[in-house]
């Protein structure tokens, strides 16, 4: 049987939901020997924040949440130190992709990618750019699998290893006249 999925725009009655699959992704993260995010970071007022700004959203199953995900135009000041392949034009930035880890593998992470890159398409961004913890191999790959171009590296505190910074492209598309 096929699931029924769906991606909305989060709302706040969503954080408890939400949170619980930020601690399932923390709980599995670290199992794996990642330490890429923690009680600090991300918080609930972060996505609560999300929520306001009308920036996250959800993939949810029958009120299951499976994954989430954060879309803006906010770049972290450090992205001016990197030399950007698109200087032009407006640019989303992917923030705080999390799967549940029990979806993982199912193509809840590509479905969320698949969402914001038609996003940014329609909405007339030129590219997306993202950061992505050097010690998560998948989330690497999966970035890397979608064609994003690694255009540096930044660090930030309490972590390890640094974060790689990733930017796509984006085709606009065209309006077909008849």
């Amino acid at each position: 049987m096929k699931r029924c999925m769906q991606i909305t725009l989060a709302f706040l009655k969503d954080i408890k939901n939400i949170m619980g699959l930020i601690k399932n992704c923390i709980k599995d993260m670290e199992s794996q020997g990642i330490y890429q995010w923690d009680e600090y970071y991300p918080t609930a007022e972060i996505f609560e924040e999300d929520i306001k700004s009308g920036s996250l959203y959800i993939l949810e199953d029958k009120r299951n949440c499976l994954g989430v995900i954060s879309i803006n135009e906010k770049q972290s000041p450090e992205y001016k130190k990197l030399h950007w392949s698109v200087e032009d034009g407006k640019v989303l930035v992917i923030h705080r992709l999390a799967v549940n880890p029990e979806c993982q593998k199912q193509g809840v992470g590509r479905q969320l990618m698949d969402f914001a890159e038609k996003y940014a398409a329609e909405k007339g961004y030129t590219s997306i750019r993202l950061d992505a913890y050097s010690g998560n191999p998948r989330a690497l790959n999966l970035y890397e699998r979608r064609g994003y171009q690694k255009v540096g590296q930044l660090s930030f505190p309490r972590r390890e290893f640094p974060f790689y910074c990733y930017e796509k492209a984006i085709e606009r598309r065209k309006m077909e006249c008849y």
